[in-house]
């Protein structure tokens, strides 16, 4: 230190060390209230913090002249600390806690909320409790549901899961872990919570059996497979609808704009190319806060172009900037001559707040150019009020005909692109946004290639892995992706697509909108719903639903339940709900891989496989019916495992099965009971058991023996199918009909008699064959009814 002051080189810190020496050893760790507050961080976000702390304590453009009492510096980082502990309190669910542990700590704070409820908590009290905690009072329609909300372990399972998941990633994106140089679109945390999530909910389905009155059953799995949570049909009904508006809009000669809509410069926390913070970021938005802000906007826009009517009819698609700030991509189509002022009222509401940034220079209504014109007069303007404001230019003026640049001006909050139709086709301009926020997969199942737009270099990510990150960003946020604007709504498509329509026998729109449904036809399903200009609430179609609502789970009124489609005019109802399903876990689908969703066989052709394996004769069946013994046959009764039945069937005789064991079991007891009681009565009971237990078992060694004997006789004709397998034709046919249902064969001419050599050399008519088979056939059904008269004792 003095080496340095007799060198002239003596540092600002070195300086401060003088007067405050414990100043530079406090500067590189936090104080202790911030260590004590963050100890239940994850490890690396505490060190996040810590360097972020260490930053703004350190920050050379901030530092205060030597001589002052205290350090700017200390009390900024210090403030800092102050709000993330303000962020996130110390009786909250801890940011690193398992799935285990996030169940554990809803059901304590359930049953905390119970008691409480119990000792009467006026509404006061009970919403400190949930602040508490992080999180915010139940909204419910009545007290009652409120009540309900705050005792249910299953709500606080939801919302401590949601709220948790985003203040995690909050303070992610604060702490520069998200962006395109850390983590792309959202944190490695919630990459990784996404994924549990799905694993969880696929063995979830995977358990969930679906059984409806007819004894159907699925599992949740399979169903969730062939709706609209599989990724590959989702897309494709996307990429259906946007074609068949393309298809409308080429029909009517109608112009396409595909617009990118953003987001000011205050919810962007960092830049896009350096990775470096944004200065204009107010530092506390978040990508939840851009997407209501778009969404309160692209309302706007929606409520003027209704009111100058002009009518568009399209798609919008929402995507993450890199550090996870949402924008929209919409791909629109509207009467040429309305493309004008169409864009003149997006970019009018796209760039209304923060419009100084963009170098526009209006006030937004005439009330705001008085009073700035009244100001301007009292700073020494000459001139009327009025005179003054009319030299003020408002919004709507300076809309109505904007100047040559304005168009560049505004490029960096909202863009125009006219769609080219000599380049191709308008979907494909929202092709690659679709499948980049679903999975990032093309229809054959390859991907739609790099993501540049998402890369640090020029050789871009591959898009199915960056769309999972678009998942979990979109999951983490609550974001809608996808918003159709104008057309009929897709429930009455979906719906249609369930409608068996030639059976019902339905007419006119109703069977033209089923029938262009099925058929995949979103064109003709528009023009058939009233055209692309229809108020949804005048279509000839609508969604048949209950009268009542259903009850929820906290005694509120619910959503009501759809079951169909109805045509309003003529009141005709397309029922597509028929089955009544209850959901049960742990069940056994049988049939699963097999069993067709349809009540048909969509097979044309029946392929019977080859059978490589020697045959069994007459005399094998009938040496091994000899050789099973009595235990072989009770061994062979299973009334349980019988695998053929049908599922109704089989859960009959299940419970069945259970009512007899139970009822064993009382048996048993009463004749412990009996020999404890009389030894004479004792005897008597077990010798009727012991009857009753005979009479059963020989009605079940009876049906055992006529199922073997059905099998022996399958076998037979089965053989016998093979045997007069090399007769050519009608003759063929007629010989194994015959022997199939035992009658003589059809007498031949005598011209069209053939022999055939038979497998031991010698050579016999089809008639003589025949003759000896139904011989063969006669002596073994007499063997087998004298061996089930007899019960195979003689």
């Amino acid at each position: 230190m003095m080496q340095a002051l007799m060198q002239g080189v003596l540092r600002h810190d070195d300086l401060r060390a003088i007067k405050y020496p414990l100043l530079p050893n406090a500067s590189w760790l936090p104080d202790s209230q911030a260590r004590h507050c963050f100890g239940h961080f994850p490890r690396h976000l505490a060190r996040a913090i810590r360097r972020t702390w260490l930053a703004m304590r350190n920050d050379p453009s901030q530092r205060g002249p030597f001589w002052a009492a205290e350090d700017p510096r200390h009390a900024a980082a210090n403030a800092w600390a102050a709000q993330l502990v303000a962020l996130f309190p110390a009786d909250a669910l801890a940011m690193s806690a398992s799935e285990m542990e996030l169940v554990d700590f809803a059901k304590a704070r359930a049953a905390e909320a119970d008691r409480l409820l119990l000792d009467g908590a006026d509404p006061a009290r009970l919403e400190g409790f949930f602040q508490r905690y992080g999180l915010a009072l139940p909204d419910g329609r009545t007290d009652d549901g409120i009540a309900r909300r705050a005792a249910c372990s299953l709500w606080w399972r939801r919302n401590l899961r949601r709220v948790n998941g985003r203040r995690v990633e909050a303070l992610s994106i604060s702490l520069g872990l998200v962006q395109r140089h850390r983590a792309l679109y959202c944190s490695h945390d919630s990459v990784q919570r996404r994924q549990m999530q799905k694993r969880r909910n696929r063995a979830l389905l995977e358990a969930l059996t679906a059984i409806n009155e007819l004894g159907e059953s699925f599992t949740l799995a399979d169903v969730a497979d062939m709706g609209m949570a599989n990724p590959a049909i989702r897309r494709a009904e996307l990429m259906v609808r946007i074609a068949g508006f393309e298809h409308i809009a080429v029909g009517l000669g109608y112009a396409g704009e595909f617009i990118t809509l953003t987001a000011p410069s205050r919810f962007h926390p960092f830049r896009a190319k350096s990775g470096s913070k944004n200065p204009n970021y107010d530092g506390h938005s978040t990508p939840r806060d851009a997407a209501q802000y778009l969404g309160g906007v692209w309302g706007r826009i929606m409520a003027a172009l209704d009111r100058a009517e002009i009518r568009i009819f399209g798609f919008r698609v929402a995507e993450p900037h890199h550090d996870g700030t949402p924008h929209y991509h919409g791909l629109f189509f509207m009467h040429p001559d309305h493309v004008a002022g169409f864009r003149r009222i997006v970019a009018r509401y796209a760039v209304r707040e923060c419009r100084e940034e963009l170098g526009l220079d209006y006030v937004q209504t005439k009330t705001e150019a008085h009073a700035l014109a009244r100001l301007r007069r009292q700073a020494g303007q000459a001139g009327t009020l009025t005179d003054i404001a009319s030299t003020i230019q408002t919004e709507a003026g300076f809309w109505t005909k904007p100047g040559r640049g304005v168009w560049q001006q505004v490029s960096a909050r909202v863009h125009f692109k006219a769609i080219d139709w000599s380049r191709g086709t308008a979907a494909g301009y929202i092709a690659k946004y679709i499948s980049k926020n679903i999975d990032g997969a093309r229809q054959d199942g390859h991907s739609v290639g790099e993501d540049y737009e998402a890369a640090e270099d020029a050789k871009g990510r591959d898009a199915r892995l960056t769309a999972q990150r678009v998942d979990a960003w979109a999951a983490t946020w609550g974001i809608r992706q996808f918003q159709q604007v104008g057309g009929p709504p897709v429930g009455v498509w979906r719906e249609l697509r369930r409608f068996d329509y030639q059976q019902q026998g339905a007419e006119d729109v109703l069977m033209l909108a089923a029938s262009a449904a099925d058929t995949g036809n979103w064109r003709r399903f528009v023009e058939v719903m009233g055209g692309h200009e229809m108020r949804r609430a005048d279509m000839p179609l609508q969604m048949a639903k209950d009268s009542k609502p259903a009850t929820n789970r906290y005694g509120e009124p619910g959503q009501r339940r759809a079951f169909g489609v109805v045509e309003v005019s003529s009141g005709q109802l397309a029922v597509t709900r028929l089955h009544e399903w209850t959901i049960k876990r742990g069940e056994t689908v049988l049939g699963r891989e097999s069993a067709p969703w349809t009540g048909v066989n969509n097979s044309t052709e029946l392929q019977i496989p080859a059978n490589t394996a020697p045959e069994a004769t007459l005399d094998d069946h009938l040496r091994w019916m000899e050789e099973i013994s009595e235990s072989d046959c009770r061994a062979a009764i299973r009334p349980v495992d019988d695998s053929y039945l049908p599922p109704a069937q089989l859960k009959e005789r299940q419970d069945n099965e259970r009512w007899r064991m139970a009822n064993g079991e009382a048996v048993l007891r009463r004749i412990r009971q009996a020999r404890d009681a009389d030894l004479t009565s004792f005897m008597a009971s077990v010798n009727a058991w012991v009857q009753e237990s005979g009479i059963e078992a020989q009605q079940v060694r009876a049906a055992t023996l006529q199922k073997l004997a059905l099998k022996a006789s399958q076998k037979r004709v089965a053989k016998r199918f093979a045997e007069v397998a090399a007769q050519p034709g009608v003759e063929q046919i007629t010989a194994i009909k015959a022997a199939a249902l035992g009658k003589p064969p059809r007498r031949e001419r005598p011209n069209a008699s053939r022999t055939w050599k038979a497998p031991g050399g010698s050579s016999k008519s089809i008639a003589e064959q025949l003759a000896s088979h139904s011989a063969a056939a006669a002596q073994w059904t007499a063997s087998m009814n004298h061996i089930s008269r007899t019960g195979g004792r003689g």
